[in-house]
Formats: structure tokens, sequence, C-alpha cells
């Protein structure tokens, strides 16, 4: 009984995963440009794309709540953008390239 309420915890918290995300596409990246406005983001070497920052887009970095002012140049991003819009939902900010300590 103990295995069959697991399997079921699994299922439902696994299909809430994916109705939390609706139809919205996740753009990956590195930032180019910052603006009140929009960000910039290089996706591959040849390809940039321009999104819009809105009141209601959200910024997490380190699974912590972050602010536009967090996000720099050179910071990898994923960006949850809803399908057939360039309006960024919510932002979370990785590690900068230029910031990252090398392993030793």
């Amino acid at each position: 009984m103990k295995h069959l309420t697991l399997i079921v915890a699994a299922i439902l918290i696994a299909g809430a995963s994916l109705v939390a995300h609706g139809d919205n596409d996740h753009v990956r990246g590195t930032v180019s440009a910052v603006s009140a406005q929009s960000i910039t983001l290089q996706i591959t070497a040849k390809t940039t794309t321009v999104l819009t920052v809105t009141p209601k887009t959200t910024f997490t970095k380190s699974g912590k709540a972050a602010r536009l002012a967090d996000l720099k140049v050179g910071d990898r991003v994923v960006v949850d953008v809803p399908k057939g819009t360039k309006e960024a939902e919510e932002i979370q900010i990785g590690v900068s390239a230029t910031t990252a300590k090398p392993s030793k």
C-alpha cells in the first residue's frame, strides 16, 4: 500500500509540474544585452533573440527571488516564454561565465 501511495504521489507531482509551465517555450542562452524593457540572448553562435521584460516578469537566481538588476551580460539563463509571444514570463539566472570559479 505504501508503494502505491508513493507512485500516485509521484504521478500527481509530475503532472502538476507539467501543467505549471503550460504552453511555455523554454529559451536558453547567454545574456548579451540588458535594458529596462528587454534582454537579448545569444542562443547559438550565430543566433540572437530579444525578449520583452514586463512588470509581470519574475526572476530567480539560485532558487531565490531576484530582480532585473541581478541580470548581467554573460549570465546563462533559461527564460519561460508563452508560445507565440516574445514576452519573458520567468527568467532563471545561472552562473556568469566571467565569475565562475575554476574547479581544482
